[in-house]
């Protein structure tokens, strides 16, 4: 694979008036068109561990009527559904107790437009979100608001399709995805702090089906739920309809290559060649949760795949109700989920972690 390139480099203009000298980061990427070397391709027919876990249900407050997504901040779990008034409902990480509901719609100052809540991404003690075409930076304030600290306008258009923040410079979307355009690449990156700098596309599409798709068909059937960790420069994408993800390096100088392709060849072994009939495809993959040293990947039906950030399989574990969304806490050594039962929204299904040592 010929690496992806962001290179950086100053551009001096002479203004009438000031004369100043303004610089600004242009990324340029090379090609990335050569197949990934077959060293950097893995097959993985087993995980070292399968356990099958019986959850503790605990019950709380009938306030969530349409969850999309939830994470953790500051020991505590919030619930997140954009089709509230009031976008996340609160719960203690202890005992998932309901505290309060914030974050408010509106053109107001703190209140949010058009929230896309799975977007949502913790960053210590605050979290990203997309609200329309602004990445909005929120933090807790101490009485429990939310309070917009910075917004930043990323894209041109809305990225609705797969986005996710890699590093504190750099933002990714899906590419062409219902956009009228077309090319063979699947993302589209873009230098957050530079505001001339073109989005450009990299990682070529993967070839898992005998059929041949173009257009929005290709963008759909090749969908993807993607992670990212900072910290060692990496991001993952489990493909929904196929048992395969890739893992993705990001250098200190902005080169994004695929680091390793794995093809997940654990039962059940369902065929995938009828991905392009939506009545007929198998789901793989689902929500994609990460710390620095794991990666959890919502398992089709019920269950979730720990990975490690260089692709080995740690357990796969196997639970005993399906589930809509879920988070993690390894402090508490705990997975939280909420119910794939529309009846079952007023209780939190809660399982151990094993796995951590």
């Amino acid at each position: 694979m010929i690496p992806c390139r962001v290179i950086p480099f100053n551009i001096k203009l002479k203004d009438m008036r000031t004369k100043l000298q303004i610089y600004i980061v242009m990324v340029l990427f090379a090609a990335c068109s050569e197949p990934v070397s077959k060293n950097n391709v893995v097959v993985i027919t087993e995980f070292p561990v399968t356990k099958e876990l019986k959850a503790s249900v605990v019950h709380t407050a009938p306030v969530i009527l349409a969850p999309e997504a939830m994470f953790i901040l500051e020991d505590q779990i919030y619930i997140a559904q954009s089709k509230k008034d009031t976008i996340f409902d609160v719960f203690d990480l202890n005992d998932c107790r309901y505290l309060h509901s914030v974050g408010t719609r509106g053109g107001g100052p703190n209140e949010f437009i058009f929230p896309l809540v799975r977007t949502v991404q913790v960053h210590d003690k605050q979290f990203t979100m997309l609200d329309r075409a602004f990445m909005r930076t929120i933090e807790i304030t101490p009485n429990g608001s939310l309070q917009i600290v910075k917004s930043e306008y990323i894209f041109d258009e809305i990225p609705v399709n797969g986005f996710l923040r890699l590093n504190d410079s750099l933002c990714c979307a899906f590419a062409d995805c219902f956009s009228g355009t077309e090319s063979n690449f699947e993302y589209k990156v873009k230098n957050i702090y530079s505001k001339t700098a073109p989005a450009i596309k990299f990682s070529e599409y993967p070839n898992l089906s005998k059929r041949k798709f173009t257009g929005d068909k290709r963008c759909e059937i090749y969908n993807k739920y993607s992670t990212a960790n900072s910290t060692h420069g990496k991001f993952a994408a489990f493909y929904a309809f196929f048992k395969f993800f890739r893992i993705y390096k990001i250098t200190n100088t902005n080169i994004i290559e695929i680091e390793k392709e794995v093809h997940v060849n654990v039962p059940p072994f369902e065929q995938v060649e009828e991905v392009d009939d939506w009545q007929k495809r198998k789901v793989f993959h689902g929500r994609v949760f990460s710390t620095d040293k794991y990666i959890y990947v919502y398992s089709i039906p019920h269950g979730i795949q720990v990975w490690d950030w260089d692709g080995n399989p740690i357990i796969s574990y196997l639970f005993d109700h399906k589930f809509i969304a879920f988070t993690i806490s390894e402090k508490n050594r705990k997975i939280y989920t909420v119910s794939a039962l529309e009846e079952n929204w007023d209780k939190f299904f809660v399982y151990d972690l094993s796995h951590l040592p």
